[in-house]
């Protein structure tokens, strides 16, 4: 899975503008390495609409970290669903990526599945807080 997923993000790396993307990578062995390459593919897209699903796979925390990085560059996103759930990200990964999306003013719907994650529950309140949004859902 990290291969492929490396591929993916040489792969996207090499696309010009690209607004949409669905990308499920879910159930698969896919590790922090995969998942890191994965986000620097998506560095630097005008992505307005994301359907990233990573839930079931072993990455954690440098991915978390690597998908708040990315997600604050997309300035033009409006609509984000991004499942985590069942992988071993944790509290500092959840906001993280909370900090990505507080800086694009155009995003109105999200979905965050943190599910079966290390995420804690005072940190799912901080980021429904931080983020304070009609368009939020966080599955938890």
């Amino acid at each position: 899975a990290d291969s492929t997923a490396a591929a993916l993000g040489t792969a996207l790396k090499s696309c010009g503008k690209l607004e949409k993307a669905h990308l499920v990578l879910y159930n698969t062995k896919l590790t922090d390495a995969g998942g890191e390459a994965l986000c620097a593919g998506l560095i630097g897209k005008e992505l307005q609409d994301l359907d990233l699903r990573l839930h079931g796979t072993s990455v954690a925390d440098k991915t978390g970290l690597a998908l708040g990085k990315f997600l604050s560059s997309c300035g033009k996103m409006t609509k984000l669903f991004l499942s985590l759930a069942e992988t071993r990200i944790t509290d500092p990964v959840a906001e993280s990526i909370a900090n990505g999306l507080i800086v694009l003013p155009l995003l109105t719907t999200i979905v965050l599945a943190f599910r079966g994650t290390l995420v804690s529950r005072e940190c799912v309140d901080g980021v429904k807080l931080k983020l304070k949004r009609p368009g939020l859902t966080i599955i938890y």
